[in-house]
């Protein structure tokens, strides 16, 4: 009797433990079935932000990122009361904006300024000098969590406007590491706006300079250069993300290159100094002028 008793205890003690486990196993990890389940899944510290279909784009697009581990109230302040009540209202707009950028105090609670040197290979990334002229952090890592979907309009997009259909997967093939990661594109624009140097030298280490671009008549002449050596050009003024070239082809593989990259036709956009007011009267001498030079 006192054995069967033993046993009967033991069998209720093993039972008694796995539904304490299934209860606590189920609350960490909930089932993800549906938008519902996948919203669960998140860390308690953000279910302010998930309670709201419409912020699934930024929440899927955070759990692929860097800063998955860091709650979304760390980085956006302000009065979580608002935003529900512009979701319960419908009163939100799409996509789904933020007024104001994260400000550098936020992120230097995590990341120091004092960083010469933060990515591989030959580039020089002087943060405290950034940050000195009044370059915020966000100015150049402006994707690095959402990669930038609502600047792109992505959630506006016909197959994404609806929210329930974003996932991980879809998120990870939106948030590549040309809207996630700064590129050279984000220092030469701003560079040039800025109208800070844009020498090799000035951002990388190992090259110096080219002979070719330091020659006086650089601007003028590149395109010949261009239609002889576009493979030469295509090694440092290819856009990641993009197409090498422009199609159809206009059988002019300098032109279809200078029309697909966004460092060149930038700057082709852009009205020439020689092209002044009066240019058009002078345009036809300055032609033949030019033709007979070339000739």
């Amino acid at each position: 009797m006192q054995e069967r008793r033993e046993i009967v205890l033991s069998v209720f003690g093993i039972l008694l433990f796995i539904i304490l486990f299934g209860v606590t196993y189920t609350r960490v990890i909930p089932r993800e079935t549906g938008p519902q389940g996948r919203q669960a899944a998140v860390r308690e510290d953000t279910t302010e932000c998930t309670e709201c279909h419409e912020m699934l784009p930024e929440i899927m697009t955070w759990q692929i990122s860097s800063h998955s581990k860091i709650p979304c109230t760390k980085c956006h302040t302000g009065n979580t009361t608002d935003y529900k009540s512009k979701h319960d209202n419908k009163t939100f707009s799409k996509p789904i904006k933020i007024k104001d950028g994260i400000p550098n105090e936020v992120c230097n609670e995590c990341h120091t300024e004092n960083r010469e040197y933060t990515p591989s290979g030959d580039l020089i990334i002087p943060h405290d000098r950034h940050a000195a002229a009044g370059v915020t952090c966000v100015k150049c890592h402006s994707g690095v969590v959402h990669a930038r979907i609502a600047d792109r309009d992505l959630t506006s997009e016909a197959d994404l406007a609806n929210y329930q259909s974003w996932n991980p997967g879809v998120a990870k093939k939106l948030a590549t590491s040309y809207y996630s990661k700064p590129n050279m594109w984000t220092c030469v624009n701003c560079h040039r706006q800025a109208s800070v140097s844009r020498k090799c030298n000035t951002c990388h280490t190992a090259i110096q300079s080219l002979p070719s671009h330091d020659q006086p008549n650089w601007n003028t002449q590149h395109g010949r250069f261009a239609r002889d050596n576009i493979s030469d050009c295509a090694k440092c003024h290819v856009t990641p993300g993009v197409d090498k070239f422009e199609t159809p082809s206009t059988g002019n593989l300098a032109a279809d290159f200078s029309r697909a990259q966004e460092f060149c036709y930038s700057c082709h956009l852009k009205r020439p100094e020689m092209h002044e007011d009066s240019m058009m009267p002078v345009h036809p001498k300055r032609q033949q002028k030019e033709v007979s030079r070339i000739v």
